[in-house]
């Protein structure tokens, strides 16, 4: 038998979450071509595979039967392909900072547009990425890594801010700030806990390397990670503030498409990246 092993991975998805939505979306191929696959494999196998129970999808016994032979079998293949050279990783500025050349990864930073992100995912055109995700999709899983809170650094002689920064000052005072946008807004607009009020934002940057070095040449002032400006204070010549604007924290994720959940080289990877950032299992 001449089988199209797209059909396969249709097949297990719909058995895996019960549902042609869901499958859908991990795939990232239309519900009606979900459906038509499935009819298309049951066509070639002379029996059904699914039926629906409520909003689900059942499995019938012959489905039971071939998912387990499928599955194994499926695995296999995906892990034999993953056998490769290099891995494509993005990673978030203020962490490739962080990081050492690490052996078959080619680590880019993060693209600051969120969708494109996603999108980058979602198409498989990267294999992992490490950073903070203001995006949800289904066919993307995210896996925490650490957290931590902001503060803002000046120049050490800036001539307004000595060792302390007010609520008014903050607002007052000119922002270098990052040009990564969501939904209309910059990334520190999703994590304050307080009532909208716009900050004075003189310059946008694409990079947090360009925002410290305008900080050090200017007296705009930069909200950044804490580790990052304690890192590179001495070197910089910068004060460290405490962010006096209520806040969530960052949170730092894993994240990668729902098809390399139990591909053993992908965990492999995964596995030294959060052994580099200090934050093994």
């Amino acid at each position: 038998m001449d089988f199209d092993l797209n059909l396969i991975k249709v097949f297990l998805e719909v058995y895996q979450y019960h549902s042609y939505t869901k499958a859908s979306e991990t795939i990232g191929i239309t519900q009606p071509a979900v459906s038509a696959s499935i009819k298309r494999m049951e066509q070639e196998i002379g029996e059904p595979l699914f039926y629906r129970e409520g909003r689900t999808m059942k499995p019938t016994a012959m489905a039971i039967r071939l998912a387990t032979r499928f599955r194994v079998g499926f695995d296999e293949i995906q892990n034999a392909l993953s056998e490769r050279f290099t891995y494509s990783v993005y990673v978030n500025e203020a962490l490739a900072l962080d990081l050492p050349v690490l052996p078959s990864m080619m680590i880019e930073h993060t693209p600051l547009d969120q969708e494109i992100l996603l999108h980058q995912l979602k198409s498989l055109s990267v294999d992992l990425a490490v950073g903070i995700f203001m995006v949800k999709d289904h066919s993307i899983v995210t896996e925490p890594l650490f957290s931590e809170s902001t503060v803002i650094v000046c120049r050490r002689d800036h001539p307004r801010i000595h060792g302390h920064i007010s609520r008014n000052q903050f607002y007052e005072e000119g922002h270098v700030a990052l040009a990564t946008q969501w939904k209309g807004m910059d990334g520190f607009e999703h994590i304050r806990l307080e009532s909208p009020k716009s900050r004075n934002i003189q310059c946008k940057t694409h990079s947090i390397s360009a925002m410290l070095l305008d900080v050090t040449i200017s007296d705009r002032v930069a909200i950044v990670p804490r580790h990052l400006a304690l890192n590179w204070q001495e070197r910089l010549n910068f004060q460290v503030l405490e962010n006096p604007i209520e806040h969530k924290p960052l949170e730092y994720c894993l994240a990668y498409h729902r098809r390399y959940q139990k591909t053993e080289n992908h965990i492999k990877v995964r596995e030294t990246i959060r052994a580099h950032l200090g934050c093994a299992d």
